[in-house]
Parts: C-alpha cells; sequence; structure tokens
C-alpha cells in the first residue's frame, strides 16, 4: 500500500483558505479550484464592479451548478459541461476571460452532460435528455447537432459520454439505455454500434462514461456491472477492471474516466468520491480523494481529463466546482498524449 503525505494547498479564494490540509499520494499535488468566473478573469475597478452589478452582467459572481463533463482544449480552456444551468462553462486561464456556450433558444440544451473537442477545437456536447450531440465552433459559434432525427426525435435512447478519436477522426457516443456504444464520423455518420445488455465481455449494464487511450483503445465505464472495461476500436473486448465494493480496486458508480499520456486509467467512483488510477495492464496504482468539501475531497464527483502535460481535472459536482491537480515531474511525460 503506498503511504500518504500531507501537502498544503494554494486555495483560490478566502473561504477555501480556510479549507483543511490535502492529503493525497506522494506523486501528487493539488494545484488549485474552479467554481466560477472570478477564478480566471481579472478583478475589475470598483467604478466596473459597481456599474455591473447595476445593469446585472457582473459574470464574475457566476458560478456552477452541477459541473458534469469536462475537456481541455489545444489553447489551454476548460470547458464544463453543467447540467442544471444547462450552458457550457468556458475557463481561459491563460487569456484571463471567461464565457458561457449554448445553442439558440430554438434548439436549446436540456441536460447537456459530457464534452468533448476534437483536432480543430471544435466542441462536441451530449445532452442526456435531447439525446443527440451539439457541435461548436471553436469561437463557440453552433454549428449542427449529431444523432437527432427531428426536434423531438433521436437516434439514440439516451447520448451520455462521448469521446473523440483524434487520429481516426472517430466520434464515440455511449447510449446508455440501448447498452451500447455507437461510432461515428465526425459529420455524423454512423459507422458500427457494438454491445448489449448483459455481464459478459463486451456487454454492458448501464455504461456512461468513455474516453480513447492513445493507442485508439477504448475504456468504458460499465456502472452496473461495476466495472471498466478496455475496449478495440471495434468494440472487441480486450480486458476489464473493478469488482462491486468500496475497498481497492473497487467501483461503486464508477463514472468519469480518463487515460493519460503513459496509458494510466483514471476512474471517477461517484458513491466512493475518490478517483483510481491503473497501469495499462490493470493494476491499481494509487487512489485519491474522500468525502467532504475541503481540497482534495469529493462529493459525488463525476467527470475527469486531463490535458498534455497530465493535469487532473476532477468534475466535484456536488462541491460545484472543478479541482485540478498534477503529477509530480517523475511522473510526466512530455506534452502530446491523449
Amino acid at each position: 500500500m503506498l503511504s500518504l503525505v500531507v501537502l498544503w494547498s494554494w486555495p483560490s479564494s478566502d473561504a477555501e483558505s480556510k479549507l483543511p490540509l490535502v492529503v493525497l499520494p506522494p506523486q501528487l499535488e493539488y494545484l488549485g479550484t474552479l467554481r466560477g468566473a472570478a477564478d480566471v478573469t481579472p478583478k475589475p475597478g470598483i467604478f466596473k464592479r459597481v456599474l455591473k452589478k447595476l445593469v446585472g452582467l457582473d459574470d464574475r459572481e457566476r458560478g456552477m451548478l452541477t459541473p458534469n463533463g469536462l475537456a481541455v482544449d489545444s489553447q489551454g480552456r476548460v470547458l464544463v459541461a453543467d447540467t442544471k444551468e444547462r450552458v457550457v462553462h468556458v475557463f481561459d486561464p491563460v487569456g484571463r476571460r471567461y464565457k458561457t456556450l449554448h445553442p439558440p433558444d430554438s434548439n436549446p440544451f436540456l441536460a447537456p452532460i459530457a464534452v468533448a473537442v476534437d483536432a480543430q477545437d471544435r466542441i462536441y456536447v451530449s445532452d442526456a435528455v435531447r439525446s443527440r450531440v451539439f457541435v461548436f465552433s471553436a469561437q463557440g459559434k453552433f454549428l449542427r447537432t449529431i444523432g437527432g432525427v427531428d426536434r423531438e426525435e433521436s437516434m439514440f435512447k439516451r447520448a451520455t459520454g462521448i469521446a473523440l478519436d483524434r487520429a481516426g477522426g472517430r466520434l464515440y457516443v455511449v447510449d446508455t439505455l440501448a447498452m451500447r456504444v455507437v461510432a461515428m464520423t465526425l459529420e455524423g455518420k454512423v459507422l458500427t454500434r457494438f454491445g448489449q445488455r448483459g455481464g459478459g465481455p463486451g456487454e454492458f449494464n448501464y455504461p456512461t462514461h468513455i474516453t480513447v487511450a492513445p493507442d485508439g483503445t477504448l475504456w468504458v465505464t460499465d456502472s452496473l456491472n461495476f466495472r471498466v472495461q478496455h475496449l478495440a476500436s471495434d468494440g472487441k473486448f480486450i480486458a476489464a477492471l473493478g469488482r462491486p465494493g468500496d475497498g481497492p480496486g473497487d467501483f461503486d458508480k464508477a463514472k468519469g474516466i480518463a487515460v493519460d499520456s503513459q496509458g494510466r486509467v483514471y476512474v471517477v467512483e461517484g458513491r466512493n468520491d475518490r478517483v483510481q488510477v491503473y497501469d495499462v495492464d490493470g493494476r491499481l496504482l494509487f487512489a485519491f480523494g474522500a468525502t467532504g468539501n475541503a481540497a482534495g475531497q469529493f462529493f459525488l464527483p463525476t467527470g475527469i481529463t486531463l490535458d498534455g502535460d497530465n493535469h487532473i481535472y476532477v468534475a466535484d459536482s456536488y462541491n460545484r466546482r472543478v479541482q485540478m491537480f498534477c503529477l509530480r515531474p517523475e511522473n510526466r511525460t512530455p506534452a502530446g498524449g491523449n
């Protein structure tokens, strides 16, 4: 069992400065938290603050309600699908800007749940209620939807997790109620479907999230089978990890999943309020998180993503925030991975 060390956190607000110390595995560091616009935008002068408050335009006071899916684009912008607020929050720490993203009112979000970006930084957002994928340009212009037959009907029963194979130009959509994964072109043409209800290899019992590894293989959280499945790009079964429970290597409501540039697999557990990290062969390396609202703790976490430097972003849903971590230098690899 790995030993734990105590690290000081560097919170982004006065409230967080009173939180207890962070207990993390030795290879991990806490970086900070995103809650709203104030975490990335510069503080305006008092005159502008008063004016914006009077006219109701103070975005710095806007925060997240239920962050779920996450993605980071090539510009370093952090995209967060907020299911309850029905928007995608766009945090730009480099440009020190913040905005929200949503389709036209005539074709609205009802429950945006997952987000992904392609090689051109186009943004893809799945909506679990409308059961389709919304596509936006890198600048946030609404382009089209994928999967919708008409305004009400969709080819999906319930579109949830999405992932993009940037090299292969494929979009993968988890259709939770259909117990399968749909592979499509970026324009929305169906290439293949795989999976059915069951507990055998390649079968699913309410799958929810998906990610594409650097080698093009897939990892899918198979929620009510209490496991994660490793599949080839065509759905062929490779391996599985996990079992029911709350101990090391166990899963209870496995949700978000991500793979870093070394092939390590990060699995978010909603009910156990932690992230477990495995090597490419399925061996548990370490875990982090516990129930609470301190830095490094979670309350029903959902999504997870990594950037090219293996910085880790976790959607801490019921704490209404995104927490950021990084691997220590000896555990990193050069940028250019997943």
